[in-house]
């Protein structure tokens, strides 16, 4: 059982766990617990002990998310490289951040 402050108990023993497949079809190292009370668990197989936990709107929004490209590679190039500009702005305007 794993306690969040915030969310409550998730019965990770109890959790209708699925893992996730490479494209090549061999088994992942993600796997995703959905518990009867709605949470759901993310973990890897190589940690299995290590779990975090969601609410339903926050799972939902996670999926939303990497269904719409949030999380591509190139958007998170793309996003570290204007924090990157940003940052080199604000030094030459002598700001610290």
């Amino acid at each position: 059982m794993h306690e969040h402050p915030l969310k409550g108990q998730f019965d990770e023993k109890a959790a209708d766990w699925r893992r996730s497949t490479n494209l090549d079809g061999s088994p992942g190292k993600l796997e995703v617990g959905f518990a009867a009370d709605g949470l759901v668990g993310l973990r890897t197989v190589d940690d299995p002990d290590t779990i975090l936990i969601y609410t339903p709107e926050e799972w939902d929004a996670f999926v939303a998310g990497a269904k719409d490209g949030e999380f591509d590679v190139e958007v998170l190039e793309e996003d570290a490289r204007q924090a990157w500009e940003e940052e080199d702005a604000a030094a030459a305007r002598g700001e610290s951040g």
